[in-house]
């Protein structure tokens, strides 16, 4: 499904609502203890994809963090500690590897990160520093992984890993951007690499920019290769800027993993420029069947728009999804039957058809 607030369920105690997912529970001296998978969407305590646990004062009727708080891996090691102040983030945040080594620090102002930002590498040598300043981020200085200074006085060359965010049809866990910085800025041609679980690197493209300011772009990997506004971050990714939202996800692989945002988007971006008269608002509805290597085989329809161009659009889009997660029984990945259902929705004001609440259910396994 699209990733929506869900409502918030109390883990003991009269509230606590039957076959609902629990997000939070009360512990002692006022404290609140909240569940997040790796990437800060809340995941029910008991849900396997649970890898965090925020500790910390939440005001409930305002709907806000407030005071410190200290958030920890699976193993209980610590690895963010910060503070709010009426739901901003105020003064000094500190994130740490695994390890225990120290991985950044930063200062907030009101929500608003000031001053340096200072990164580490597990071993505790430096990795990059960050200037927030009037006028934007500026990188000042990056350390490669010899510890040689490739950035001094935000000039010079840089390249980093950063960690993929959702699901993406390529299968690529992180990309790596490249390219030099000039006055702290991007500047020139940057590229992009895809990096996969298995080391492989394949290259996906570039991102030109001018002092900073992006110009244009090109995916290797996509049929509409040139693109207006950037795609790609050159930061390392801050995922934890999200629990604020308090935004739940069900406990399965494709919530977990985005395959149902993805899925969303594909559809809609399939359907753009193809809409020349908006449908009501329809439900659909479809059976395909899924090998144990993900591998999709047979389509069946069961509910499609009522518009016989619409429905040949929707088959020929939901045909190019090449991977689907496949189902998992008795410790082994099995051929299943997946039903998926999607709310199409018009959006008049933008012509377009908005595709949401997508569910994915399994015969036989999960």
């Amino acid at each position: 499904m699209l990733l929506v607030a869900t409502p918030i369920v109390f883990a003991n105690g009269l509230d606590t609502v039957p076959d609902k997912p629990v997000y939070y529970e009360r512990t002692a001296k006022g404290l609140t203890r909240f569940f997040y998978d790796d990437r800060y969407f809340l995941a029910d305590k008991d849900c396997q994809f649970k890898a965090i646990e925020r500790v910390g004062q939440y005001d409930f009727q305002q709907q806000v963090f407030t005071g410190e708080f200290t958030d920890f891996n699976y193993l209980g090691r610590a690895i963010l500690k910060g503070n709010y102040r009426n739901g901003r983030k105020e003064g000094e945040f500190s994130a740490y590897h695994p390890n225990g080594q120290l991985k950044w620090v930063v200062s907030y102002v009101q929500d608003i990160p000031q001053g340096l930002r200072t990164y580490y590498y597990p071993d505790g040598k430096p990795l990059l520093e960050v200037e927030y300043r009037e006028g934007g981020t500026f990188i000042r200085s990056f350390w490669d992984q010899r510890g040689r200074k490739q950035v001094s006085e935000g000039k010079g060359k840089y390249e980093f890993a950063v960690e993929a965010d959702g699901y993406n049809e390529f299968g690529y866990v992180r990309y790596i951007r490249k390219g030099r910085v000039v006055d702290g800025r991007p500047h020139g041609i940057w590229g992009i690499e895809y990096l996969f679980a298995d080391g492989k690197k394949a290259n996906a493209g570039y991102e030109r920019y001018q002092y900073g300011v992006f110009q244009d772009g090109y995916e290797q990997f996509k049929e509409e290769s040139f693109y207006d506004g950037p795609r790609y971050g050159v930061l390392p990714a801050d995922f934890y800027v999200r629990a604020d939202a308090m935004i739940g996800k069900g406990c399965t692989i494709d919530e977990y993993s985005g395959f149902t945002v993805y899925l969303s988007k594909h559809l809609e971006e399939w359907f753009d420029g193809e809409v020349d008269e908006l449908p009501d608002p329809v439900k659909i509805e479809f059976t395909v069947a899924v090998k144990k290597s993900g591998e999709p085989g047979k389509i069946e329809m069961t509910g499609t728009f009522p518009r016989k161009r619409y429905a040949d659009l929707l088959l020929e889009a939901i045909g190019w999804v090449n991977f689907w997660f496949p189902s998992f029984a008795d410790g082994d990945y099995i051929d299943d039957n997946l039903t998926v259902s999607v709310e199409a929705f018009p959006d008049a004001a933008e012509r377009k058809l908005r595709f949401f609440d997508v569910t994915i259910r399994r015969e036989k396994g999960i």
